[in-house]
């Protein structure tokens, strides 16, 4: 192996990697889909409302329609008297309009007739006789009146290219008859298991083996942040079934992953199968993050390459950092809707080393300024600790730790 990788750990910084894989990376082509296909799914264009919403001024209310005028001065001592001229029906517009001293039933949702500006609940009258109502409350214009055009005006912004389409996005777009979007492909990642020790969960693992289980974790965050998951294979420690292993993800895939191999020999056994392929650079050997520091980011001809570590918190963290970025590059997005950060009162001290920015599972309680992190101190091979967290407590990079009261930034989990 050439020279150029013997020196182990020339870290980079946690922003250095982002703004490395923003420039690698770049969004995929767009596909149309049906609404049926669309949740979750980024837009990949701007889209306008093509007619206002509603198209019709309407009810919000079961109850009279009225010229907000003829009740001014309405009380139950002296109710305004109209003449009922007529009755509303769902899915028609009315056939004539509102005349001075009259009114309109109507039903939540009904159009309003021309000439009526407000409605009045039912419960606000009574109908003495068919022909008349007695209205026992005034209605101020617009009262109960949802305007033709109030929710969204022709023209105006439906969905922002790369945004999210989510359920409530889905009810806009069929509200609007919209019924196909055009969205980014899905990214295909790639994801190789590796390692003499692991097997897959399927199997009693004997003594010194251990149970594939970052497969499945960045299968979930994968899929959580708009990709697919292609798993190519699980490959223990050798070069010819790990290149075969990387020849098919990088033919097939956008992105590749390849878990496992913390080691110096491992790794380097990555290296020397990625280098042997037409256009290898190693771009990133190791990141100022702790858990997670044993990180490689390569490119091969076009493709990047992940080496993920092997222990899963480590990758859990490396993930939600770098690939989840990844994807959002992809995808076209500029803010991850999967990286949130917010603050909180840090409840415990926790000490750290200047020249890495670490990482620490915490469980946050509370809501907005009460919001309250307690660190989960175990080692990187502690699965559980993730199931327990529902945050990352971030101490910057060249801070010596934090102590118990300090406000800190914090990395939801979601």
């Amino acid at each position: 192996m050439s020279e150029k990788f013997t020196d182990f750990f020339q870290v980079k910084p946690r922003e250095a990697v982002e703004k490395l894989i923003e420039a690698l990376l770049s969004p995929l082509e767009a596909e149309t889909v049906t609404l049926t296909q669309a949740l979750d799914r980024f837009s990949a264009e701007s889209i306008s409302a093509p007619s206002s919403l509603p198209p019709f001024s309407r009810s919000t209310v079961d109850g009279y329609a009225v010229k907000s005028q003829d009740t001014f001065g309405a009380s139950e001592g002296f109710p305004a008297m109209l003449k009922v001229s007529g009755t509303i029906t769902m899915g028609s517009l009315p056939e004539r309009s509102l005349k001075q001293g009259e009114a309109m039933a109507i039903p939540t949702g009904g159009a309003l007739p021309e000439g009526a500006d407000a409605v009045v609940m039912v419960e606000h009258t009574e109908s003495p006789d068919p022909d008349f109502v007695e209205i026992y409350r005034p209605a101020s214009p617009l009262e109960n009146v949802v305007q033709a055009g109030e929710d969204i005006r022709e023209g105006n912004p439906v969905l922002e290219k790369g945004q999210k389409i989510r359920p409530q996005e889905l009810g806009l777009l069929a509200a609007l008859g919209i019924t196909r979007v055009s969205v980014t492909r899905k990214p295909v990642v790639g994801v190789i298991s590796t390692g003499n020790e692991i097997v897959p969960p399927e199997t009693t693992p004997l003594p010194g083996q251990i149970r594939d289980v970052n497969r499945f974790l960045l299968q979930g965050l994968i899929e959580r942040n708009g990709g697919e998951t292609r798993f190519i294979a699980l490959v223990p420690d050798e070069e010819a079934a790990l290149k075969i292993a990387c020849e098919e993800g990088l033919v097939s895939c956008d992105l590749l992953l390849l878990s496992g191999g913390s080691s110096v020999g491992t790794r380097d056994l990555t290296l020397k199968v990625l280098e042997s392929f037409p256009g290898f650079e190693l771009l990133v050997h190791g990141v100022a993050v702790s858990p997670g520091k044993p990180t490689l980011l390569m490119k091969v001809g076009k493709k990047v390459v992940f080496g993920l570590p092997g222990h899963p918190v480590s990758t859990w963290v490396i993930a939600h950092l770098f690939v989840t970025k990844a994807l959002m590059s992809l995808l076209g997005v500029s803010e991850s809707p999967a990286l949130v950060w917010e603050r909180a009162i840090v409840q415990g001290n926790i000490p750290s080393a200047q020249g890495r920015e670490d990482f620490i599972r915490a469980k946050i309680a509370g809501k907005g300024k009460d919001k309250i992190a307690t660190p989960i101190f175990s080692k990187s091979g502690i699965i559980s600790s993730l199931v327990a967290a529902n945050a990352l407590i971030q101490i910057p990079l060249n801070s010596e730790g934090v102590y118990k009261g300090d406000e800190v930034d914090i990395l939801m989990l979601l």
